[in-house]
């Protein structure tokens, strides 16, 4: 038996499938989703002064790719935050990146990374705090352009549990976990 496809129903097919990866980029936890739960986590208060933190990149099967250790620093500013972040890899690769995050209200927050395509939107509930947005990372010489989507939660101790999605074209390419400490 064979199949043969019209043209219409090869777009009906990608139509489905675009709708599907899309559906699936927005799943997942949502910084909404812990209003009211303890300990309260005011991102500007958190970052400010200098932190630390470790993490791992998996990519798209779950195996770990690279390690990393951060070093951070966050300077208040009127409405927001310089957050100056340096990252050091297992594979000797480092990155240095600077965040200027400004509080739109309570709840949202907006910036833009040195390293940043367009405007980051955050929004900071109960706990957590959610942090979307485009980075330009260097792939064999050239920037490329991979869509973050991070949950941030504040421990009874004091920790940080940051994990994030990253994609391209919708297509799910890897996750970070990391946690920060003061």
């Amino acid at each position: 038996m064979s199949f043969t496809f019209h043209p219409l129903d090869r777009l009906a097919l990608g139509l489905c499938l675009s709708l599907c990866i899309m559906m699936a980029s927005c799943s997942g936890p949502h910084a909404r989703d812990f209003a009211g739960k303890k300990p309260a986590l005011d991102p500007k208060d958190y970052f400010t002064g200098h932190l630390r933190s470790q993490g791992t990149v998996k990519g798209p099967g779950g195996k770990v790719q690279d390690h990393f250790s951060t070093q951070l620093h966050g300077v208040p500013n009127r409405d927001g935050l310089l957050l100056i972040q340096d990252f050091t890899f297992d594979s000797g690769r480092k990155v240095h990146r600077v965040w200027d995050i400004h509080a739109v209200d309570a709840h949202h927050f907006e910036g833009h990374a040195s390293d940043g395509v367009g405007i980051a939107h955050g929004e900071a509930w109960g706990n957590a705090f959610e942090w979307i947005y485009t980075l330009a990372l260097p792939v064999k010489g050239h920037p490329v352009k991979v869509h973050f989507h991070q949950i941030m939660q504040l421990q009874p101790d004091g920790q940080l549990q940051n994990r994030a999605q990253f994609r391209k074209f919708g297509l799910r390419l890897g996750s970070v976990s990391e946690t920060f400490r003061k």
